[in-house]
């Protein structure tokens, strides 16, 4: 309340005080401290950098190449926490990828096995699909040899299984295996099953979807259920101009509606981004980056607990480069980006 007569005097006074308010905000602003101090480098968020590599599982040779992803943290300046890599299910139940684990292990690295279904010498059958052969039991000599091998390695470790099986151009896909939602959901939770009857309790499931569009399965579909699944996964791409059906976009464009599709079928579960790079043609590689890794995801995907790159060569196959090295300009993008303690390796 003003005293009588002060009136003047406290305008005066308030007049001051806000031309101070600005001053100060104006020196704040030009201030290169505060502008490299985002409010969410002071939270307690902890986001894993993971990777998938190229050659860094060496399938003709049967060889794990650890070399490889020493060179990508030696690109970022940083090291990861988790070491992707691509494995044929039915040579998972072999002695030798104890070893493999335990190579990750020994560099810091949690493994996470990125292993598809197909039919086998020990998974077979002249008359269902894919998925109700899973379910029926008849792979079940197969997937009691890799819960051993899992729980032989006892250390933690992802387990991504028919990741992306909701697209039709896989050929482990519910669509190309031409089953349905249902056998997968019967598959996963039987595979599930003897992996808790054989006391594994070092495996996290990943449910990883690739990003949906109007010819994919809805996931709801496919979820196997909150008790079957530890963490939740999604796959994208910026494909740019490089397809006929293709334009640039940025992260947020490619994640968005997936991002919240999955949070509102498991809003508890730990999300990753399991697989997810840009291509350089149609616009910015560094630019798409340096959005990704500085805005959206520490700003406005606040789910997003694990990041993994997918640093591959595709050329001759999809027509589109993922790696990073190849470029000197988004090798110091993604380097300053992940300089950043929200990203960690641990």
């Amino acid at each position: 309340m003003y005293r009588k007569g002060m009136k003047g005097h406290t305008n005066n006074i308030v007049i001051g005080l806000g031309a101070l308010t600005i001053f100060v905000l104006l020196v704040l602003i030009k201030t290169p401290f505060v502008k490299k101090l985002p409010y969410f480098q002071y939270s307690h968020r902890e986001i894993l950098i993971g990777v998938w590599t190229e050659e860094f599982w060496n399938n003709q040779t049967k060889t794990l190449e650890v070399q490889k992803i020493k060179e990508f943290e030696k690109n970022i300046n940083k090291k990861v926490a988790i070491a992707n890599y691509f494995r044929g299910w039915d040579e998972m139940g072999h002695p030798q990828v104890i070893t493999e684990l335990n190579s990750m292990h020994s560099n810091g690295w949690t493994p996470m096995v990125s292993t598809n279904p197909y039919f086998t010498e020990k998974c077979t059958s002249s008359t269902d699909d894919l998925y109700v052969t899973i379910a029926k039991g008849n792979c079940d000599v197969l997937i009691r040899s890799i819960a051993k091998v899992i729980k032989t390695y006892d250390k933690p470790i992802f387990l991504r299984f028919a990741w992306e099986m909701n697209i039709d151009s896989n050929t482990w896909s519910v669509q190309s295996t031409y089953s349905s939602p249902d056998a997968f959901i019967a598959a996963w939770r039987h595979m599930h099953a003897i992996f808790t009857a054989q006391k594994v309790k070092n495996v996290k499931w990943v449910f990883s979807v690739n990003v949906e569009s109007p010819s994919t399965i809805p996931i709801e579909l496919l979820y196997p259920g909150d008790a079957y699944v530890d963490w939740t996964g999604i796959d994208g791409y910026n494909y740019g101009t490089t397809q006929s059906w293709s334009h640039w976009s940025s992260f947020d464009e490619v994640f968005r509606p997936t991002y919240e599709h999955m949070l509102a079928i498991a809003p508890n579960k730990p999300l990753m981004i399991s697989e997810f790079n840009s291509v350089a043609q149609g616009g910015s590689k560094s630019e798409w980056f340096a959005d990704a890794l500085d805005v959206q995801i520490p700003n406005h995907y606040p789910k997003i607990k694990a990041i993994i790159f997918f640093n591959e060569n595709k050329t001759i196959t999809e027509g589109v480069d993922w790696r990073i090295e190849n470029s000197r300009s988004v090798i110091n993008t993604v380097r300053k980006s992940l300089d950043n303690s929200i990203y960690t390796s641990k």
